[in-house]
């Protein structure tokens, strides 16, 4: 215990210590270093040389040219559902009246043969035109479209009623 006492020897005892202790964190220290992965270094390019003479023009970016698909054909018109004799009857006297003048008329026996016959697109169609005479022309471009979804296939139709709603669109303004 006497050397403990001596304050000389304290001294040199800690700095030993101290040395031993940062030794052995550099040992642990290098030992880590050789665990990392090297990384290559990058490659620099250097581009070449060039002389005032050599230009480079570079050329505009095209797009590729698409062609379109053709559309495929439309189905083939389904055959006319047989109309009804009452039908007939209330369509005829329908155009008879509206071509007298009397629309009020033709549009009830029009509604009355749409109420016989729901699905028919051309008694949607006729109710449509007699309607657009009438100036009402919301319920005009309301009952062309009700024809055009009923119509399946039937161009002209189709064609007629997109008329129908053009000319109460543009009559309605």
């Amino acid at each position: 215990m006497s050397w403990l006492n001596d304050s000389k020897d304290l001294a040199a005892v800690r700095v030993e210590i101290v040395l031993a202790v940062i030794g052995v964190a550099v040992l642990l220290l290098s030992g880590c270093a050789g665990l990392q992965p090297s990384r290559p270094e990058p490659a620099v390019q250097v581009p070449p040389q060039t002389t005032a003479q050599e230009v480079v023009v570079a050329k505009p970016a095209t797009r590729p040219q698409v062609t379109p698909e053709p559309l495929p054909e439309p189905p083939a018109r389904p055959p006319a559902p047989p109309v009804n004799d009452t039908v007939l009857a209330l369509l005829s006297d329908a155009d008879a009246l509206a071509s007298a003048g009397n629309l009020d008329a033709a549009a009830a026996n029009l509604e009355r043969a749409i109420r016989i016959d729901p699905r028919n697109a051309r008694l949607w169609n006729r109710l449509a035109h007699i309607r657009l005479k009438q100036g009402r022309y919301a319920q005009a471009a309301s009952l062309a479209a009700k024809s055009s979804s009923l119509a399946a296939g039937d161009s002209a139709l189709l064609n007629d009623n997109r008329a129908i709603i053009g000319q109460a669109r543009m009559l309605r303004r």
